[in-house]
């Protein structure tokens, strides 16, 4: 099993989202949720829903247990809230940008 990447975070972030606000159910039902993550990510689970009690819940890495996003129904409308940055997982550091010229290689300095 491979960690998530930022992509594969956002898509299935995204799809938790849209199918919540879509379907408005009026309680998490945590398999459910946990089916639509695991669509987005090719059926690999890498993520996992834990209810917090009927309207709340988390998802989380399987590995490192990492806080990914919160899920949460307020006002009748379902909130994911993503948590982890890509900057704060090892998997998805930000790198600087470099120039080259046509050559392919760096100015000089």
């Amino acid at each position: 099993m491979s960690r998530p990447t930022d992509v594969e975070i956002s898509r299935a972030l995204n799809a938790l989202s849209t199918t919540l606000r879509d379907q408005r159910p009026q309680r998490l039902e945590p398999a459910r949720a946990q089916e639509i993550v695991d669509g987005a990510l090719g059926r690999e689970r890498k993520l996992a829903i834990r209810p917090l009690g009927d309207v709340r819940g988390e998802l989380r890495t399987l590995e490192g247990d990492r806080l990914v996003a919160t899920v949460e129904l307020q006002g009748g409308q379902w909130i994911v809230e993503r948590k982890l940055r890509a900057g704060e997982s090892s998997w998805a550091l930000p790198q600087p940008a470099h120039e080259e010229t046509i050559s392919g290689s760096p100015p000089p300095g």
